[in-house]
């Protein structure tokens, strides 16, 4: 009896390859450029549902919905903003910039980034085969200022920021289908369940991150499948990346997410189906509730990026910092080996992934509204 193959689990190399394939490159830039357009085009689609909400309100069946929707504009403005500015601080952290051989006074220790400074300091241990390094003290000091810098905060405070817009929405897409139902409307059924599942979905996509390199690369080949590239022409996502072990439970909330998300889709066709095209009401509906899709599943596809790439950083400023510390006992990390074989990481391609993003979202966007993050 034959049985199949076990597969065969990703290595830190591996992952430090396929990030630096000049195609998977590509893929990811084209990714995140595809996700700044989809982000900046929410502000038009935003204005669109204003004025289809004036369109209502000329109707005068209930109180005025145009100013409740527009309450929501300057939010949307700086969650998007944020997303901007968290790419640059996570780019600006982590690329090659040039500096000087003697690394800079302590004082400015916490402002490195990690791949031109961090990295190659750390990996001037590897020169010391036994005993202590005349690098160990410096390098500890270095990597306790790095590590202490709590890169991720403003990561975590956009994740606040989407969740509370996202429910925001959700509120007013219920009061706006309970609207719907105090009149005569083709489709009422439909449209409540499209409202529903839209509730549930927000409830399903919750944050989830992890320090596994198996994350990372299923987070980035993600995108990329958000992003429209057929499955077979990327290298990315050529074959599915399988989360099993100890991601077994972040493997089962993207399952219930994307079925969740499915069943969104059926329902919001279902809608259509029933809806009268010419009704202002069934329209708003279907406006509403496609924008808040859009921006659960954009949300969902930087978020991840964004913290599986902190989590991983953080990990291997451990791994390394434990190495440094206690250079027999502790093996080589793979971050360092991999830096040492072939001067290559994980995150210079990243890095240049989220310029992509940055640069795709014009400021003039959000000009009029957003103010300074709170």
């Amino acid at each position: 009896m034959s049985y199949p193959s076990k597969i065969k689990p990703i290595t830190y190399s591996d992952a430090v390859r396929t990030f630096n394939s000049q195609d998977v490159q590509e893929d990811i830039n084209d990714a995140c450029g595809k996700l700044a357009f989809a982000m900046s085009a929410m502000m038009g689609k935003f204005d669109a549902i204003s004025k289809q909400m004036h369109t209502i309100d000329l109707l005068r069946h209930t109180a005025p919905l145009r100013p409740k929707w527009d309450s929501l504009k300057q939010d949307l403005a700086e969650l998007l903003w944020q997303f901007r500015t968290n790419s640059g601080v996570i780019s600006g952290r982590l690329k090659r910039e040039h500096f000087p051989e003697c690394f800079l006074s302590s004082s400015s220790w916490s402002s490195l980034v990690f791949c031109s400074a961090v990295l190659p300091m750390a990996a001037r241990n590897l020169d010391v085969r036994s005993g202590r390094s005349p690098y160990q003290h410096e390098s500890l000091q270095v990597l306790q200022t790095y590590m202490s810098a709590k890169h991720a905060a403003l990561t975590r405070s956009l994740s606040e920021r989407v969740f509370r817009l996202s429910a925001r929405l959700v509120v007013f897409l219920t009061e706006f289908t309970k609207l719907i139902g105090s009149h005569t409307v083709n489709g009422q059924v439909e449209m409540w369940d499209v409202s529903q599942k839209l509730s549930e979905l927000d409830h399903q996509t919750n944050e989830v991150a992890s320090a596994d390199i198996t994350h990372l690369l299923f987070t980035s080949s993600r995108m990329v499948s958000s992003a429209g590239r057929a499955p077979g022409r990327s290298k990315l996502t050529r074959k599915p990346i399988i989360l099993d072990g100890d991601l077994t439970n972040i493997s089962r909330a993207y399952e219930h997410a994307d079925r969740k998300r499915n069943e969104v889709a059926h329902a919001q066709y279902s809608a259509q189906l029933r809806q009268c095209r010419t009704n202002p009401l069934a329209i708003g509906h279907t406006m509403i509730s496609s924008f808040l899709m859009d921006e659960i599943l954009t949300s969902e596809s930087g978020l991840s990026l964004y913290l599986s790439i902190w989590s991983r950083l953080r990990t291997d400023c451990s791994d390394i910092f434990h190495w440094i510390k206690n250079p027999v006992q502790v093996a080589t990390p793979s971050i360092i080996s991999c830096y040492a074989e072939s001067g290559t990481t994980l995150y210079l391609s990243l890095a240049t992934a989220l310029d992509v993003y940055s640069t795709g979202v014009d400021p003039s966007v959000y000009a009029a509204e957003r103010r300074e993050p709170r």
